[in-house]
């Protein structure tokens, strides 16, 4: 198969929709399932912007402010993965679902590092196996999202 006739700036753009669509399908997901287990949504993310605002633009945040943040913060992490796809798969042949295995599972990695060394998540050898699998499942989704909206995109 050929590779993309898509310029650099066209793969960074079409990145960025597939990674919105991406972060959509996965927070879907993540709301059915925790549906479905009787749990609320994580505000991980929210967390991640207190730390990031109380840190690097020294403003305090309370809780409340937490929660608004939780949103906004998980669709900008996942919608600024979206120019890395793009890139890369702009240089390789048509998309295939195995990218975007790969890619959420290299999203996925990039969180297990990511969210330790915050002391927002234990390291991963001491989460439960069950844990693992779900937290991996939500990132796959995002994966498969995010490369079938480029590959749609890109037709």
């Amino acid at each position: 198969m050929s590779r993309s006739r898509t310029t650099p700036l066209g793969a960074v753009i079409k990145g960025l929709v597939a990674g919105a669509i991406g972060t959509a399908v996965m927070t879907a997901y993540q709301l059915a399932v925790a549906n479905a287990m009787g749990s609320g949504p994580s505000n991980v993310p929210g967390e991640v912007g207190k730390r990031v605002l109380e840190g690097v633009f020294q403003r305090e945040v309370s809780d409340e402010q937490v929660e608004q943040l939780t949103n906004p913060v998980h669709v900008i992490y996942g919608v600024s993965w979206g120019p890395l796809y793009g890139i890369v798969q702009s240089s390789l042949s048509r998309g295939s679902g195995r990218h975007g295995l790969a890619f959420g599972t290299a999203v996925w990695g990039a969180s297990l590092v990511q969210l330790p060394a915050m002391k927002l998540a234990p390291p991963v050898w001491e989460m439960s196996p069950s844990s693992i699998a779900l937290d991996l499942s939500y990132h796959l989704v995002y994966g498969i999202g995010v490369a079938a909206a480029y590959a749609a995109i890109d037709r």
